[in-house]
Protein backbone atom coordinates (compact mmCIF):
# COMPACT_ATOMS: atom_id res chain seq x y z
CA UNK A 1 0.00 0.00 0.00
CA UNK A 2 1.70 3.60 -1.22
CA UNK A 3 1.94 6.02 2.13
CA UNK A 4 0.78 9.55 0.69
CA UNK A 5 1.49 12.41 2.63
CA UNK A 6 -0.25 15.85 1.72
CA UNK A 7 0.66 19.19 3.07
CA UNK A 8 -1.67 22.06 3.12
CA UNK A 9 -5.31 21.87 3.74
CA UNK A 10 -8.55 23.53 2.70
CA UNK A 11 -11.13 21.99 0.51
CA UNK A 12 -8.60 20.23 -2.09
CA UNK A 13 -7.42 18.30 1.77
CA UNK A 14 -10.94 16.89 1.58
CA UNK A 15 -10.47 15.79 -2.41
CA UNK A 16 -7.15 14.72 -2.70
CA UNK A 17 -7.62 12.76 0.54
CA UNK A 18 -10.68 10.80 -0.26
CA UNK A 19 -9.56 10.40 -3.86
CA UNK A 20 -6.47 8.34 -2.55
CA UNK A 21 -8.09 6.66 -0.35
CA UNK A 22 -10.36 5.39 -3.13
CA UNK A 23 -7.38 4.46 -4.68
CA UNK A 24 -6.09 2.26 -2.33
CA UNK A 25 -3.29 4.45 -0.68
CA UNK A 26 -2.53 4.70 3.42
CA UNK A 27 -3.14 8.79 3.68
CA UNK A 28 -1.11 10.51 5.49
CA UNK A 29 -1.62 14.05 6.38
CA UNK A 30 0.48 17.41 7.86
CA UNK A 31 -2.30 20.18 8.77
CA UNK A 32 -3.08 23.10 10.97
CA UNK A 33 -4.96 22.25 13.86
CA UNK A 34 -7.60 24.70 13.14
CA UNK A 35 -7.84 23.57 9.42
CA UNK A 36 -11.45 21.72 8.98
CA UNK A 37 -9.94 18.84 7.03
CA UNK A 38 -8.49 17.37 9.71
CA UNK A 39 -11.93 16.07 9.91
CA UNK A 40 -11.47 13.97 7.39
CA UNK A 41 -12.26 10.36 7.06
CA UNK A 42 -9.95 9.71 4.83
CA UNK A 43 -7.16 10.51 6.75
CA UNK A 44 -5.44 7.24 8.44
CA UNK A 45 -2.58 9.87 10.06
CA UNK A 46 -2.62 13.08 11.21
CA UNK A 47 0.15 15.14 12.18
CA UNK A 48 -1.32 18.76 13.47
CA UNK A 49 0.98 21.94 13.36
CA UNK A 50 0.69 25.82 14.02
CA UNK A 51 4.05 26.24 12.08
CA UNK A 52 3.42 28.16 8.48
CA UNK A 53 5.54 27.77 5.29
CA UNK A 54 6.04 30.60 5.12
CA UNK A 55 8.19 30.62 8.54
CA UNK A 56 10.38 28.30 7.08
CA UNK A 57 12.72 26.35 9.39
CA UNK A 58 10.05 26.13 11.63
CA UNK A 59 7.67 24.16 9.21
CA UNK A 60 10.80 22.20 7.96
CA UNK A 61 11.53 20.61 11.19
CA UNK A 62 7.76 20.03 11.65
CA UNK A 63 7.77 17.99 8.13
CA UNK A 64 10.88 16.05 8.91
CA UNK A 65 10.19 14.97 12.21
CA UNK A 66 7.06 13.53 10.47
CA UNK A 67 9.24 11.28 7.86
CA UNK A 68 10.91 10.40 10.75
CA UNK A 69 8.54 9.16 12.00
CA UNK A 70 6.60 7.19 9.20
CA UNK A 71 7.39 6.14 6.07
CA UNK A 72 6.17 8.03 3.07
CA UNK A 73 6.20 7.40 -0.68
CA UNK A 74 5.20 10.75 -1.99
CA UNK A 75 3.92 14.13 -0.75
CA UNK A 76 1.79 16.33 -2.25
CA UNK A 77 1.42 20.25 -1.64
CA UNK A 78 -2.07 21.48 -1.43
CA UNK A 79 -1.52 25.43 -1.02
CA UNK A 80 0.02 28.30 -2.78
CA UNK A 81 2.64 28.42 0.83
CA UNK A 82 3.12 24.33 1.14
CA UNK A 83 4.03 24.39 -3.05
CA UNK A 84 6.78 26.88 -3.07
CA UNK A 85 8.03 25.28 0.06
CA UNK A 86 8.50 21.67 -1.09
CA UNK A 87 9.86 22.73 -4.04
CA UNK A 88 12.34 25.03 -2.08
CA UNK A 89 12.98 21.85 -0.38
CA UNK A 90 12.81 19.61 -2.63
CA UNK A 91 15.82 18.17 -3.70
CA UNK A 92 17.16 17.94 0.54
CA UNK A 93 13.76 15.82 0.90
CA UNK A 94 14.34 13.88 -1.88
CA UNK A 95 17.76 12.92 -1.35
CA UNK A 96 17.40 12.74 2.78
CA UNK A 97 14.23 10.24 2.67
CA UNK A 98 14.28 8.86 -0.48
CA UNK A 99 10.04 10.11 -1.04
CA UNK A 100 9.02 11.83 -4.46
CA UNK A 101 7.76 15.11 -4.23
CA UNK A 102 4.97 16.38 -6.76
CA UNK A 103 6.42 19.66 -7.21
CA UNK A 104 8.78 20.89 -10.09
CA UNK A 105 12.13 22.26 -8.46
CA UNK A 106 12.23 25.71 -7.74
CA UNK A 107 13.70 27.55 -10.73
CA UNK A 108 10.86 26.24 -12.95
CA UNK A 109 8.35 26.20 -10.44
CA UNK A 110 8.80 30.30 -9.92
CA UNK A 111 8.76 30.81 -13.53
CA UNK A 112 5.27 29.21 -13.30
CA UNK A 113 4.16 30.76 -10.00
CA UNK A 114 5.56 34.10 -10.63
CA UNK A 115 2.68 35.84 -12.54
CA UNK A 116 5.58 38.39 -14.55
CA UNK A 117 7.76 35.72 -15.25
CA UNK A 118 4.88 33.33 -16.96
CA UNK A 119 3.26 35.86 -18.88
CA UNK A 120 7.02 36.78 -20.10
CA UNK A 121 7.44 33.56 -21.02
CA UNK A 122 4.01 33.85 -22.89
CA UNK A 123 4.87 36.77 -24.94
CA UNK A 124 8.01 35.13 -25.75
CA UNK A 125 6.33 32.16 -27.17
CA UNK A 126 3.45 33.05 -28.71
CA UNK A 127 1.05 31.98 -25.92
CA UNK A 128 -1.98 34.36 -25.82
CA UNK A 129 -2.27 36.06 -22.94
CA UNK A 130 -3.18 39.61 -21.72
CA UNK A 131 -0.51 42.67 -23.07
CA UNK A 132 1.44 42.62 -19.43
CA UNK A 133 4.39 45.33 -18.05
CA UNK A 134 6.46 44.65 -14.84
CA UNK A 135 6.02 47.91 -12.93
CA UNK A 136 8.94 49.89 -12.90
CA UNK A 137 8.73 53.44 -11.58
CA UNK A 138 11.47 54.64 -14.20
CA UNK A 139 9.08 53.93 -16.68
CA UNK A 140 6.03 53.88 -15.55
CA UNK A 141 4.21 56.28 -18.56
CA UNK A 142 6.25 54.08 -21.12
CA UNK A 143 4.06 50.78 -19.60
CA UNK A 144 0.82 52.57 -19.19
CA UNK A 145 1.22 53.13 -23.16
CA UNK A 146 1.93 50.02 -23.81
CA UNK A 147 -1.01 48.17 -22.02
CA UNK A 148 -3.33 50.83 -22.57
CA UNK A 149 -6.35 51.91 -19.93
CA UNK A 150 -8.39 50.35 -18.30
CA UNK A 151 -5.80 48.10 -16.97
CA UNK A 152 -5.38 46.15 -13.72
CA UNK A 153 -2.42 46.10 -10.88
CA UNK A 154 -1.70 42.72 -10.21
CA UNK A 155 0.52 41.29 -7.73
CA UNK A 156 3.27 38.71 -9.13
CA UNK A 157 2.63 36.54 -6.50
CA UNK A 158 -1.06 36.16 -4.71
CA UNK A 159 -4.03 34.03 -4.21
CA UNK A 160 -7.89 34.64 -4.35
CA UNK A 161 -7.60 38.07 -6.42
CA UNK A 162 -5.98 39.66 -3.66
CA UNK A 163 -4.30 42.99 -4.43
CA UNK A 164 -5.98 43.52 -7.93
CA UNK A 165 -6.79 46.81 -8.52
CA UNK A 166 -8.31 48.63 -11.54
CA UNK A 167 -7.05 51.52 -13.08
CA UNK A 168 -8.07 53.73 -15.46
CA UNK A 169 -5.86 56.42 -16.36
CA UNK A 170 -2.02 57.45 -15.63
CA UNK A 171 -2.86 59.41 -12.56
CA UNK A 172 -4.74 56.79 -10.80
CA UNK A 173 -1.76 54.34 -11.73
CA UNK A 174 0.81 57.08 -9.98
CA UNK A 175 -1.82 57.24 -7.18
CA UNK A 176 -2.19 53.76 -6.37
CA UNK A 177 1.17 51.35 -7.43
CA UNK A 178 2.90 52.06 -4.47
CA UNK A 179 0.53 51.21 -1.61
CA UNK A 180 -0.35 47.73 -3.52
CA UNK A 181 3.79 47.23 -4.00
CA UNK A 182 3.97 47.92 -0.15
CA UNK A 183 1.57 45.40 0.57
CA UNK A 184 2.03 42.75 -1.74
CA UNK A 185 5.09 42.71 -3.37
CA UNK A 186 6.37 43.38 -6.65
CA UNK A 187 3.50 43.75 -9.39
CA UNK A 188 2.46 44.10 -12.89
CA UNK A 189 0.04 46.34 -15.29
CA UNK A 190 -1.98 44.24 -17.13
CA UNK A 191 -4.61 44.59 -19.59
CA UNK A 192 -7.94 44.54 -18.23
CA UNK A 193 -10.27 42.04 -20.67
CA UNK A 194 -13.62 43.11 -20.41
CA UNK A 195 -15.47 39.96 -21.58
CA UNK A 196 -19.22 41.08 -20.34
CA UNK A 197 -19.16 38.86 -17.05
CA UNK A 198 -18.96 36.25 -19.35
CA UNK A 199 -17.58 32.63 -17.83
CA UNK A 200 -13.80 31.98 -17.38
CA UNK A 201 -12.15 28.59 -17.37
CA UNK A 202 -9.89 26.17 -15.20
CA UNK A 203 -7.88 23.68 -16.52
CA UNK A 204 -6.46 21.32 -15.05
CA UNK A 205 -4.01 18.94 -16.51
CA UNK A 206 -0.62 16.27 -16.02
CA UNK A 207 1.92 16.40 -18.25
CA UNK A 208 3.92 13.43 -17.65
CA UNK A 209 8.28 13.12 -18.56
CA UNK A 210 7.50 12.53 -21.80
CA UNK A 211 5.76 15.48 -22.82
CA UNK A 212 2.15 13.74 -22.74
CA UNK A 213 -0.97 15.02 -21.43
CA UNK A 214 -2.20 12.06 -19.74
CA UNK A 215 -6.04 13.37 -18.61
CA UNK A 216 -7.35 16.76 -18.74
CA UNK A 217 -10.32 18.26 -17.46
CA UNK A 218 -12.03 21.40 -17.99
CA UNK A 219 -14.15 23.67 -15.59
CA UNK A 220 -16.39 26.32 -17.38
CA UNK A 221 -16.88 29.01 -14.26
CA UNK A 222 -20.17 30.80 -14.85
CA UNK A 223 -19.66 32.34 -10.99
CA UNK A 224 -17.44 33.80 -8.78
CA UNK A 225 -16.33 35.52 -5.91
CA UNK A 226 -15.53 38.49 -6.31
CA UNK A 227 -17.83 39.03 -8.81
CA UNK A 228 -15.44 41.01 -10.95
CA UNK A 229 -13.43 38.23 -11.23
CA UNK A 230 -12.50 35.81 -8.36
CA UNK A 231 -12.25 32.22 -7.38
CA UNK A 232 -15.20 29.90 -8.55
CA UNK A 233 -18.55 28.91 -6.60
CA UNK A 234 -20.65 27.57 -9.53
CA UNK A 235 -18.70 25.73 -12.52
CA UNK A 236 -19.62 22.83 -15.25
CA UNK A 237 -16.96 20.69 -16.83
CA UNK A 238 -16.64 20.62 -20.40
CA UNK A 239 -14.38 19.40 -23.12
CA UNK A 240 -12.42 21.66 -24.93
CA UNK A 241 -9.55 20.78 -27.11
CA UNK A 242 -8.49 24.39 -28.03
CA UNK A 243 -8.18 25.20 -24.26
CA UNK A 244 -6.17 21.95 -23.36
CA UNK A 245 -3.85 22.53 -25.95
CA UNK A 246 -3.34 26.26 -25.58
CA UNK A 247 -2.01 24.95 -21.74
CA UNK A 248 -0.02 21.88 -22.95
CA UNK A 249 2.20 24.24 -25.22
CA UNK A 250 2.59 26.54 -22.07
CA UNK A 251 3.61 23.61 -19.68
CA UNK A 252 6.24 22.34 -23.08
CA UNK A 253 7.80 26.04 -23.09
CA UNK A 254 7.92 25.39 -19.15
CA UNK A 255 9.58 21.46 -19.86
CA UNK A 256 6.92 20.98 -16.49
CA UNK A 257 6.53 17.71 -15.08
CA UNK A 258 3.43 17.05 -12.51
CA UNK A 259 0.11 18.44 -12.23
CA UNK A 260 -0.87 22.06 -13.18
CA UNK A 261 -3.45 24.29 -13.29
CA UNK A 262 -4.60 27.00 -15.58
CA UNK A 263 -6.79 30.14 -15.44
CA UNK A 264 -8.00 31.18 -18.66
CA UNK A 265 -10.04 34.11 -19.32
CA UNK A 266 -12.03 34.23 -23.28
CA UNK A 267 -12.25 37.82 -24.95
CA UNK A 268 -15.81 39.06 -26.04
CA UNK A 269 -14.50 38.32 -29.50
CA UNK A 270 -13.53 34.34 -28.47
CA UNK A 271 -10.32 34.37 -27.81
CA UNK A 272 -8.87 32.76 -24.84
CA UNK A 273 -5.94 34.04 -23.19
CA UNK A 274 -3.78 32.68 -20.41
CA UNK A 275 -3.73 34.72 -16.78
CA UNK A 276 -2.52 32.00 -14.66
CA UNK A 277 -0.93 29.07 -13.87
CA UNK A 278 -1.74 27.88 -9.94
CA UNK A 279 1.39 25.18 -9.71
CA UNK A 280 -0.68 22.66 -7.17
CA UNK A 281 -3.94 21.23 -7.01
CA UNK A 282 -6.70 23.73 -6.67
CA UNK A 283 -10.07 23.39 -4.29
CA UNK A 284 -12.09 22.97 -7.66
CA UNK A 285 -10.55 19.53 -8.07
CA UNK A 286 -13.31 17.95 -6.90
CA UNK A 287 -14.62 18.76 -10.28
CA UNK A 288 -12.37 16.27 -11.43
CA UNK A 289 -13.12 14.15 -9.14
CA UNK A 290 -17.18 14.07 -9.80
CA UNK A 291 -15.92 14.02 -13.59
CA UNK A 292 -14.28 10.82 -13.28
CA UNK A 293 -10.45 11.94 -13.15
CA UNK A 294 -8.76 10.89 -10.31
CA UNK A 295 -5.78 13.22 -10.59
CA UNK A 296 -4.21 12.32 -7.27
CA UNK A 297 -3.71 8.79 -8.11
CA UNK A 298 -2.59 9.93 -11.23
CA UNK A 299 0.39 12.20 -9.46
CA UNK A 300 0.73 9.06 -7.17
CA UNK A 301 1.44 6.39 -9.96
CA UNK A 302 3.62 8.80 -12.28
CA UNK A 303 6.05 9.48 -9.93
CA UNK A 304 6.26 5.60 -8.75
CA UNK A 305 6.20 4.51 -12.02
CA UNK A 306 3.39 2.61 -11.51
CA UNK A 307 1.32 1.04 -14.56
CA UNK A 308 -2.44 2.44 -15.32
CA UNK A 309 -4.84 3.21 -17.45
CA UNK A 310 -5.81 7.06 -17.69
CA UNK A 311 -9.01 7.50 -16.63
CA UNK A 312 -12.24 8.27 -18.82
CA UNK A 313 -13.14 11.97 -18.64
CA UNK A 314 -16.75 12.26 -18.03
CA UNK A 315 -17.95 16.33 -18.27
CA UNK A 316 -20.96 18.06 -18.23
CA UNK A 317 -20.79 17.71 -14.00
CA UNK A 318 -21.62 20.53 -12.24
CA UNK A 319 -19.43 21.80 -9.27
CA UNK A 320 -20.96 24.08 -6.28
CA UNK A 321 -19.13 25.97 -3.80
CA UNK A 322 -21.51 26.82 -1.25
CA UNK A 323 -20.02 29.07 0.96
CA UNK A 324 -18.38 30.52 -1.44
CA UNK A 325 -21.86 30.96 -3.83
CA UNK A 326 -23.77 33.08 -0.30
CA UNK A 327 -20.77 35.27 -0.76
CA UNK A 328 -21.85 35.39 -4.73
CA UNK A 329 -25.21 35.89 -3.82
CA UNK A 330 -24.71 39.00 -1.25
CA UNK A 331 -22.46 40.54 -3.71
CA UNK A 332 -24.72 40.43 -7.36
CA UNK A 333 -27.16 42.56 -8.51
CA UNK A 334 -28.36 39.20 -10.38
CA UNK A 335 -28.84 36.77 -7.69
CA UNK A 336 -32.55 36.57 -8.84
CA UNK A 337 -31.92 36.04 -12.66
CA UNK A 338 -29.10 34.12 -12.81
CA UNK A 339 -29.01 30.73 -14.93
CA UNK A 340 -28.96 28.07 -13.87
CA UNK A 341 -30.93 29.38 -10.86
CA UNK A 342 -29.30 30.12 -7.44
CA UNK A 343 -31.57 28.37 -5.61
CA UNK A 344 -30.93 25.30 -7.50
CA UNK A 345 -29.77 22.77 -4.87
CA UNK A 346 -30.59 19.14 -5.85
CA UNK A 347 -29.94 17.53 -9.12
CA UNK A 348 -28.54 14.37 -10.89
CA UNK A 349 -25.04 15.76 -11.74
CA UNK A 350 -24.60 18.97 -8.95
CA UNK A 351 -22.34 18.42 -6.44
CA UNK A 352 -20.41 20.49 -4.01
CA UNK A 353 -16.73 21.18 -3.45
CA UNK A 354 -17.73 20.97 0.02
CA UNK A 355 -18.56 17.58 0.74
CA UNK A 356 -17.76 16.12 4.41
CA UNK A 357 -17.44 19.95 5.11
CA UNK A 358 -20.74 21.32 4.16
CA UNK A 359 -21.26 23.30 7.74
CA UNK A 360 -17.72 24.05 8.40
CA UNK A 361 -17.42 25.85 4.79
CA UNK A 362 -20.49 27.86 5.41
CA UNK A 363 -19.26 29.15 8.62
CA UNK A 364 -16.15 29.55 7.54
CA UNK A 365 -17.87 31.57 4.20
CA UNK A 366 -20.57 34.26 7.23
CA UNK A 367 -17.24 35.13 9.12
CA UNK A 368 -15.38 36.14 5.79
CA UNK A 369 -18.47 38.42 4.69
CA UNK A 370 -17.95 39.50 8.27
CA UNK A 371 -14.68 40.27 7.74
CA UNK A 372 -14.01 43.66 7.38
CA UNK A 373 -10.01 42.82 6.50
CA UNK A 374 -11.67 39.85 3.83
CA UNK A 375 -13.59 42.15 2.43
CA UNK A 376 -10.74 44.75 1.68
CA UNK A 377 -8.34 42.00 0.59
CA UNK A 378 -10.76 40.65 -2.02
CA UNK A 379 -12.59 43.62 -3.34
CA UNK A 380 -10.37 43.26 -6.36
CA UNK A 381 -11.36 45.12 -9.18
Amino acid sequence: MNRILIIGGGLQALSVARSLKEGGCHVIALLREDDYSTCSKSINTLFTTLASPLKNNEYLDKLLSVLKETPVDVIIPLSDATAEFLSIHKELIEHKYSVKCAIPSIDIFEKANDKWKLLNLCEQNDLPHPRTRKINTNTLEEIAKYVEFPALIKPNISVGARGITMVRSLDELKQKYTSIINQYGESTLQEFIDNGGAPYYNVMLYRNAFGEIVNSVVLKIIRYYPINGGSSSYGVTIECDELVEICKRCLDVLKWEGFADFDVLQTIEGEFKIIEINPRVPASLRAAEVSGVNFPMIIVNELLKITYTPFKYKPHKQLRYLGLDFMWFMASDKRFRVTPCWFKFFGKDLYYQEKGAMFSSLFSGLKKILSPSFRKSKKGI
